[in-house]
Formats: structure tokens, sequence, C-alpha cells
């Protein structure tokens, strides 16, 4: 299950195929979403269709499987593609001083978890009141084929 990946080897996914819970394909993992005060790993950045189109998903880490080379998760397309996006107004340096950072904001994050039926794997530091989870950008690895 990805929730117990280290962050190397989340990043080594990127640019990976995403297929839902019967087999189809959803998009390709975009970013990771870290837990600010720990560093933990929780939410993936799935992005629909080619670069620059398409909409920008998140989705819990939580049950998720790397399998042969694909990122399967146990949700359905559907629902996945209905969940919270993060776009352009995400682009704000809500976090820390990073004018181009991505962040997930905390109404987002509280609907994010009602929406996929999840529980957070941390909790949400009492006083925290701003965005807790950053992107990290990864390395899009792209596959060659022989021939």
């Amino acid at each position: 299950m990805l929730e117990n990946y280290s962050m190397q080897e989340l990043q080594e996914l990127g640019g990976r195929e995403v297929v839902d819970a019967n087999g189809k394909s959803v998009g390709f993992v975009d970013l990771v979403f870290v837990d600010d005060p720990t560093g933990r790993p929780e939410w993936m950045g799935i992005w629909s269709g080619l670069p620059g189109k398409g909409p920008r998903v998140i989705v819990p880490l939580r049950g998720i499987e790397h399998v042969e080379g694909e990122i399967r998760v146990p949700w359905t397309k559907e629902l996945i593609m209905s969940a919270p996006r993060y776009d352009d107004e995400d682009d704000r340096g809500l976090l820390r001083d990073d004018p181009d950072g991505i962040a997930i904001s905390p109404e987002k994050e509280r609907t994010g978890y009602q929406h996929y039926g999840v529980e957070p794997l941390t909790e949400r530091p009492e006083k925290m009141s701003g965005p807790r989870f950053r992107a990290v950008l990864i390395e899009i690895r792209t596959i060659q084929r022989p021939g």
C-alpha cells in the first residue's frame, strides 16, 4: 500500500498510469502532497488527460497499490473525477513563503476525506488554521518502449 511508501519511492511513481477499481484508466500520477508538520505523504495528485488539459484531482494514499507498473486505486473513475481538484486557485503559495507552491486548503482536505470516506493518516494539529498539505514535485518518468 502506498501509505507505507517512503517519499523517495513515491517520487519514482511520477507519470505512472492510475487505474480504478474496475481497471479503467483514470489518469497519471502528478504530485504527492505531504503533511507539512510531519513530512508524511498523505495525498496523491492525479492528472486526467494530457499535461495542461483535463482535471487534476486529489486521492488519498490509503488503500492504493502499485502492481505491475500500475497504480491501482480502490475507487471508481466516477468517484475520483468528482473529487476535490487542485487548480489555479491552489497555485497561490498558500503554504509558507513559496509563491509557486500548491497546497490543499483545510476545506478541500475536509471535503476530500468525506468524499472518499477515509480518515486522515495524521491528525491536523489543533492550532493550525491554514493548509497543512503541500505538493512535492516529482520527476515524471517516461516508459521507453523497444523498437
